[in-house]
């Protein structure tokens, strides 16, 4: 009786084994063998594990010639069921996140130096910032409700709040005015355009803007704004820019003026960045026809909210994912490198309270304003 009472317990401890749950580091081994990442038997080799409140990094050596593979990451995911990131540089770094991202992180208003903002919160709520004097342009994709606007709203607040005498916006909103509209009053809101006509004749007085700022920086020897005193930065937001896109049944007036619309938005893009304007391009669904090339390949930046198909990803930030976003407010975050970010949210009625004091009543002290901010920044 003893004996097969040991003998059970012998194969209970020997099943419980077998069938224990495998540690991190064992199943990142088993997927480096499972998927063939290495060369034969050489494969990566575990160096070090650093353990932190929020993650925990595996340090790894890689035998020579071994290049990152895009899918690791994903399958990595899929198989320890957490957020996980990677950065190969000379080592493999694999960090695994104990908690995922929230589907919701508040906007508080906060003091920043220079031109940058916390567009995101990364895993491991890891805050990622966007400098727009290190990158000036981007573009935004998204399907409606998923947070592009809220997205444009958030620019707008943070850097009035961080520069109210230095910034200014011109808003082409072809949601007929609605989202943006209520703005309207506060000094650094130059114009909203609420549909093609009225984005037509702002369009036409930011490129005399553009040729009069040329020609002074061409006076002055100027060739890049970031190299002046110069403080101003001008920001032209486009929602909805895919009404700029000329269809079969316009007559040929009509179509002039869309191209002509565009002709200006990718100027904007190719030379006046250094001029300290910046353009914000924002399309639901992108392709080659809403998307210009020329904005596109200047916008050194992409940010992607969710979009209905992987070729609506790729035309937007050049790969496919942005179809697999299912949060709102969720979105990929791309420059040289790939971010998944959660945007901060913030409410109209929270801007507004914190940039009431901003606001211009009389239209004549908003231009007497425009006029004494010209003279200050290139008097």
């Amino acid at each position: 009786m003893l004996l097969e009472a040991g003998l059970c317990i012998g194969g209970y401890v020997f099943l419980h084994m077998l069938f224990r749950e495998k540690s991190e580091k064992e199943k990142i081994n088993l997927v480096f063998k499972n998927i063939g990442y290495g060369f034969k038997e050489q494969l990566p080799y575990h160096i070090r594990t650093i353990k932190a409140d929020r993650y925990t990094m595996y340090i790894y050596h890689l035998p020579y010639g071994l290049i990152d593979d895009p899918k690791l990451e994903t399958i990595l995911q899929k198989t320890l069921n957490k957020s996980v990131e990677i950065v190969m540089k000379n080592k493999l770094y694999i960090t695994v996140y104990q908690e995922d991202l929230k589907s919701k992180y508040n906007y508080a208003f906060t003091k920043i130096d220079g031109w940058q903002l916390p567009i995101g919160y990364a895993v491991g709520a890891k805050v990622i910032y966007h400098d727009f004097d290190k990158i000036p342009h981007a573009t935004v994709a998204g399907m409606t409700r998923q947070g592009k606007t809220v997205l444009l709203k958030l620019i707008l607040a943070h850097l009035i709040y961080n520069h109210p005498e230095d910034v200014e916006f011109y808003v082409i909103d072809l949601k007929g005015g609605l989202e943006f509209s209520r703005y309207q009053k506060l000094k650094q809101v130059k114009q909203v355009a609420s549909n093609v006509d009225d984005a037509y004749q702002l369009l036409q007085q930011i490129n005399k803007k553009i040729k009069s700022d040329m020609q002074h920086f061409k006076n002055k020897g100027y060739s890049n704004v970031l190299d002046t005193n110069i403080n101003k930065r001008t920001f032209i937001i486009t929602d909805e820019a895919a009404e700029l896109t000329p269809a079969a049944h316009h007559d040929r007036e009509t179509k002039n003026k869309f191209r002509y619309c565009q002709q200006v938005l990718s100027e904007i893009c190719r030379v006046a960045g250094a001029l300290g304007y910046r353009n914000i391009f924002c399309t639901q669904y992108p392709t080659a026809d809403t998307l210009p090339r020329q904005i596109k390949q200047n916008s050194d930046v992409k940010i992607s909210f969710r979009l209905p198909t992987e070729v609506a990803s790729r035309v937007a930030i050049d790969e496919k994912g942005a179809e697999e976003l299912n949060v709102p407010g969720r979105a990929i975050y791309r420059t040289h490198e790939k971010q998944i970010i959660q945007v901060p949210f913030i409410s109209d009625k929270t801007i507004l309270d914190e940039l009431r004091r901003y606001e211009v009543n009389d239209s004549t002290n908003r231009k007497t304003e425009e006029r004494g901010a010209d003279f200050i920044t290139f008097g």
